[in-house]
């Protein structure tokens, strides 16, 4: 079997290229402009994979609320590229979401996979258009709904973890914000559900995120500050202080509704997700 990961510089490709225990090969946006579909048939008909992870996105959720072209070039018409590629061939094509793609429905109540999705920003209703690409088109995918990825090396630029770990360390006084709830979740955790995923043949949509009841981005943070255990007290951000252009929702957070139906869901509790994964940074800063 083999595996072929775009987006593999990211903290998401580059754990699956580390940890599935198969051959795979990744490019990252430079080595592969997806695009670019002939870049992409080129590059593909040279490999041969028989599964594609589509992990390449931009991702940042601001920016996509200015740059709306930029946003569904890359993130809509990029996927259907893939997705063109794999049509009427035998490739397992699995694409990465998100859980924010699920919008204002609910105000505290996790969302499963046969909710309704009602995205609020360009950026989730740019992956939305892709989901839709992907199951309109395709047989054999996997649409994964994940959270807030947590994990990965310390060079990260979006590693949020290490990221709060410098901010706390510099200071007596940290703020975060309360007022959105979401799942945070370990990469390994992940990257090991996908590999379930595909050791089980299964296809369709899934949330894959690490079990959390209504945390908050300021809960979140106490909790790595905590376990780093430094000086440095969190406090609630006032209100405005982390103003945003995006219309995002506040609440991200499900529930791994498919996977507990089957009997495959490995996503553990996130506190001990975290605790792991904080253990392992100390050991290397």
């Amino acid at each position: 079997m083999k595996i072929f990961v775009t987006g593999s510089n990211g903290m998401l490709g580059s754990n699956l290229l580390k940890l599935l225990p198969y051959k795979v090969v990744g490019f990252t946006s430079n080595e592969l402009d997806i695009t670019d579909s002939k870049n992409i048939s080129t590059i593909l008909e040279i490999e041969k994979p028989n599964i594609i992870i589509h992990t390449a996105a931009y991702t940042n959720v601001e920016d996509c609320e200015v740059n709306i072209d930029k946003t569904y070039k890359v993130n809509t018409i990029g996927t259907q590229n893939l997705v063109n590629y794999c049509i009427n061939k035998d490739i397992l094509f699995i694409y990465i979401s998100s859980t924010g793609i699920y919008g204002t429905k609910k105000s505290k109540q996790p969302y499963n996979e046969f909710d309704e999705v009602n995205p609020t920003t360009i950026h989730h209703k740019s992956k939305y258009e892709a989901e839709k690409i992907v199951q309109n088109h395709l047989s054999k995918y996997l649409i994964l709904r994940t959270g807030w990825l947590f994990g990965g090396d310390i060079t990260h630029n979006k590693n949020f973890v290490y990221k709060r770990y410098l901010e706390a360390k510099n200071n007596k006084e940290i703020y975060s914000d309360d007022s959105q709830i979401g799942n945070p979740t370990y990469i390994k955790d992940f990257v090991k559900q996908i590999e379930i995923l595909i050791e089980n043949n299964q296809f369709g949509i899934f949330n894959c995120v690490n079990e959390a009841k209504n945390i908050s981005r300021y809960e979140y943070v106490k909790k790595i500050i905590e376990n780093f255990q430094l000086d440095c007290k969190v406090e609630v951000a006032p209100k405005g202080m982390f103003a945003r252009l995006a219309p995002i929702s506040h609440n991200e957070s499900a529930i791994n509704y498919k996977l507990n139906l089957l009997n495959l869901n490995i996503m553990g509790n996130w506190e001990e997700a975290l605790s792991s994964y904080i253990s392992e940074l100390k050991e290397r800063i």
